[in-house]
């Protein structure tokens, strides 16, 4: 008897025990499980940041329309805790954590692409159009004076807001689709078939003089979105030009344009108004991570899918910085991340993860300290292009960390050897109304300090979070004080107003969107360096040790092409191209990059042949880059708009060469750098200006014309005469630019007036931004209030570049820029009468043909040739005498080297 209950208690420990250690296994499980979700872009967020807020608390204000209430934390949303405490607690699917994992073979791929086709495994690119946000109250905008061109003059009131946000109620059937897998067909095609516009020969809408409209009717926005791009059909999309990760895949660079700038003219008002989206995604928002359940409890009325395949349980809801997760109080974009899953026969394409949207910079805190009164990022008149920082938008998609997905795009492997894509990236707009003026800001107190200082209420806007608002639907809420723990603005934007605290973002499906954006190789593959960006892919803290280039060039040029207002066809790119680069590497530049536009203009040609086998490929990379400049116009014009395409290669090149170089720029073949002094190489120049503190080297800029001895009569004009009396002037045959145009009006010091026009020389890790001739974004300009307190800096709120760091060159003992603008022959017309000593010039009729002064010197006793022409200019000797020689033997030992 003893020895049966013996061994009963025996079997009964026994079982205790198994019991205790499948319990045990199973709490390890979900804990894992729980990790493994933290490291992948869909996981659910815990039940303890959900109640918490992820450090929100304290005391708010609720605001009714005739009472005020203090809520406190428990009274916002008590069943959200629970709910998504019991969402996390559920088991995951085997199916969801076989997914978790994302593995990549390249050999399996390869072997599909082969099995199954292209077509079986390549994604087309697709735009979702939704429809307009209902934001404002209908019919209450004041549009301003549209007559004063003075951009912060008379600029009219924003439309009244609806407080909170409406919900967006729709359903993928309220989407409109749009497929571009007819022109982007492998990543060999990026950026240059991106959907920019129509492409050469299908454009509608002209670039010169441009009247026609979408609002008018005369310009079909649906047509432009099926046969172009999407974004005046949803500006809510941003305006890609170009997309690449960074070297070790941890992110995604995307390159966009606002599209707002591209006119200016109040007959396209309406078209500039319905834009204004375009300046709102440069605004960013904050959000929090919920459940799916919670969504659905919070905004009932959401479509809701009720076959979710891709094993996500992620929504996302506006919340104010205190209250958002911690990679979400800046953002603007939800980016999904899909890839081809070749264990399934035909291969699938699933969800490997999101990630939401971060920025470079902050372009509102960059408005905020541009100017020392009021700035609004736009404006109801929409004569807002004067403030240039904001012609270019950049944006960055975190890649999730998923198995192999970095490191199948950090090594080039996940784009076949067809170039078909493997992995690709869908970018989801958080919609919400925009901000105007800087005491709409929306920071955090460590960016501005606690408070935002007041300015002078330039636009009469003071009201707007006041009287300019109106209640729809629940009572609004107020933030409250800031008698708690969290640090939070005690003015500025109140998101809790605006958003309230059930505004969840649609689901994705229901969302309009860019879809199956190609994740294609980084720009550094090809470099033979074993360093890479870090993880977080910011470019600042990235050892300029590591980089394999110390000077490099950006050019964006065209082998032909018509000038602003198309007043003149320039033809002479080429042969000006090969001079220039020959010339640049001549006197230190390691690498040209050359975003060719020659297919915005013609089929036939591009500069393929122009550089290549002439150049090789260390020192010369060509970008194809086909995208129209979007507004022509002169700068006199009514509708002055934006060189879209100047502007965007710009932004392109900084974006993705500036982590691989220690110095750039950004010319014109019409510009050379022209070391001077004891100065033989621009290295050694950048590099003394370095050592001084020098972060911008800034060249003035003044024009130079092309000496009379290098002409030669030419008559193939309607203005220039004929050929038994040619009344114009061209370069000869045969004569180098550099040489023939070393004649320039101003002698140095160049003066004061000619910064306008002037081209700098920029450490790329600290110059974040440039636009044609200004640093427009530095890290002066970006350091916070708290990093200058860090610091012992000083901080004001209106930021003004040092001299120091941003410093005009010695032009005649350090460098000098030759501007050697070409003069075409009809630009000579009667140049017998206007060179003449004693003309006296009007407007339009200058000489436009150089006779040099006699060893530069204007006080000597002559004054004019012997045929009676008036000396007008200035050479440079260094140039002639020690690097034109330079420059014609390079040029002969190239081709020579061809042959």
């Amino acid at each position: 008897m003893r020895a049966f209950s013996s061994d009963r208690r025996l079997r009964y420990s026994w079982q205790i025990c198994s019991l205790a250690a499948i319990l045990l296994w199973g709490a390890i499980n979900l804990y894992l499980a729980e990790m493994l979700s933290r490291h992948v872009s869909f996981d659910l967020p815990s039940s303890s940041a959900m109640a918490d807020g992820k450090g929100g608390g304290g005391a708010t204000m609720t605001m009714s329309k005739t009472t005020t209430k203090t809520e406190t934390e428990s009274e916002r949303h008590p069943q959200i805790a629970m709910d998504d405490a019991a969402d996390d607690a559920s088991p995951v699917s085997e199916e969801r954590r076989s997914r978790m994992a994302y593995t990549f073979d390249r050999d399996l791929a390869e072997a599909a692409l082969v099995e199954h086709g292209r077509d079986a495994i390549f994604q087309p690119l697709r735009a979702y159009v939704e429809g307009r946000l209902n934001d404002t109250v209908p019919g209450t905008i004041d549009r301003g004076n549209l007559d004063e061109k003075r951009p912060k003059v008379e600029v009219g009131r924003p439309a009244k807001f609806y407080v909170p946000l409406p919900l967006r109620v729709g359903s993928p059937d309220d989407l409109r689709m749009f497929e571009y897998g007819h022109r982007l067909k492998s990543c060999h095609d990026v950026p240059a078939k991106l959907p920019v516009d129509r492409g050469f020969g299908k454009y509608v809408a002209r670039n010169v003089n441009n009247r026609d409209t979408f609002s008018s009717g005369k310009l079909d926005v649906w047509e432009e979105a099926r046969e172009g791009c999407p974004v005046n059909a949803d500006p809510f999309l941003p305006w890609i030009h170009d997309m690449f990760p960074n070297k070790d895949g941890s992110v995604i660079h995307l390159i966009a344009q606002n599209k707002r700038r591209c006119n200016s003219g109040k007959q396209h008002w309406e078209d500039i108004h319905a834009l204004e989206p375009q300046v709102t995604i440069m605004q960013p928002v904050s959000v929090r991570r919920i459940s799916d359940s919670t969504a659905r409890k919070l905004a009932p009325k959401l479509w809701t899918s009720d076959n979710k395949t891709d094993g996500t349980n992620i929504r996302y809801l506006l919340a104010p910085h205190e209250e958002a997760d911690h990679d979400a109080k800046f953002t603007r974009f939800i980016c999904r991340f899909r890839a081809m899953d070749y264990s399934r026969s035909p291969p699938e394409l699933i969800v490997v993860g999101e990630s939401l949207s971060t920025y470079p910079y902050n372009h509102e805190f960059v408005n905020y300290r541009k100017d020392i009164g009021d700035l609004s990022m736009l404006t109801p008149k929409g004569k807002d292009n004067a403030m240039f920082w904001q012609s270019q938008q950049r944006f960055d998609c975190p890649v999730p960390e998923n198995g192999d997905l970095r490191s199948a795009i950090a090594s080039g492997q996940s784009v076949l050897s067809d170039g078909t894509p493997n992995i690709y990236l869908d970018v989801i707009p958080i919609r919400t109304a925009p901000r105007y003026g800087k005491s709409m800001s929306y920071f955090t107190p460590d960016m501005a300090g606690e408070t935002l200082e007041e300015v002078y209420d330039t636009f009469g806007w003071g009201d707007l979070m006041t009287t300019n608002i109106i209640h729809d639907g629940d009572d609004p809420i107020r933030r409250g004080g800031t008698d708690n723990a969290t640090r939070r603005m005690k003015n500025g934007f109140d998101p809790l107003l605006f958003w309230g605290r059930k505004h969840v973002i649609p689901e994705i499906e229901a969302s309009g969107r860019w879809e199956n954006l190609p994740v294609c190789n980084h720009p550094g593959v090809g470099y033979k360096v074993g360093k890479v960006l870090p993880a977080n892919g910011t470019e600042k803290a990235v050892a300029e040790n590591s980089k394999p280039h110390k000077l490099i060039a950006c050019l964006w040029a065209s082998a032909s092409f018509t000038t602003r207002g198309n007043a003149q066809a320039v033809s002479d790119t080429a042969s000006r191209l090969v001079e220039w680069i020959e010339f640049h590497l001549l006197v230190g530049f390691d690498h040209i990059y050359v975003y060719d536009n020659t297919g915005a203009h013609t089929d036939k040609m591009s500069l393929e042949s122009t550089l290549f086998p002439r150049f090789m490929d260390t020192e010369v990379t060509r970008i194809d880059w086909p995208s129209q400049v979007c507004n022509n116009n002169i700068p006199a014009h009514e509708n002055t708009g934006e060189r879209s395409s100047q502007y965007a290669a710009e932004n392109s090149c900084r974006a993705r060469y500036g982590p691989y170089t220690e110095w750039m720029a950004t010319f014109d073949t019409d510009e050379y750098m022209i070391p001077m002094g004891r100065y033989n190489s621009m290295r050694d120049v950048v590099d003394d200006a370095r050592e001084a503190g020098i972060q911008i080297l800034t060249f003035m800029s003044t024009r130079a014309v092309p000496i009379h001895s290098f002409m030669e009569p030419f008559h193939d004009h309607k203005e220039c005469g004929d050929k038994s009396d040619p009344g114009c002037l061209s370069l000869r045959n045969g004569s180098l630019f550099a040489e023939a145009y070393n004649c320039d009006f101003e002698k140095p010091p160049k003066p004061d007036w000619s910064e306008r026009a002037k081209k700098q020389l920029y450490l790329s890790s600290y110059v974040f931004a440039h636009y044609v001739h200004y640093a427009t974004v530095t890290a002066g300009l970006l350091q916070t209030k708290d990093e200058a307190n860090l610091n012992d800096n000083d901080w004001y709120r209106s930021f003004h570049e040092s001299k120091m760091i941003d410093k005009r060159t010695d032009e005649v003992n350090q460098a000098v820029m030759l501007h050697s603008k070409s003069v075409v022959p009809e630009y000579t017309t009667e140049w017998k009468e206007r060179c003449k000593e004693g003309y006296v010039p009007t407007h339009g009729k200058k000489c436009r043909v150089g006779f040099p002064w006699p060893q530069n010197n204007e006080r000597g006793p002559k004054t004019a040739t012997t045929d009676g022409f008036g000396y007008n200019c200035f050479t440079n000797e260094k140039l002639n005498e020690f690097w034109i020689p330079k420059l014609r033997d390079a040029m002969k030992k190239r081709i020579h080297g061809l042959q």
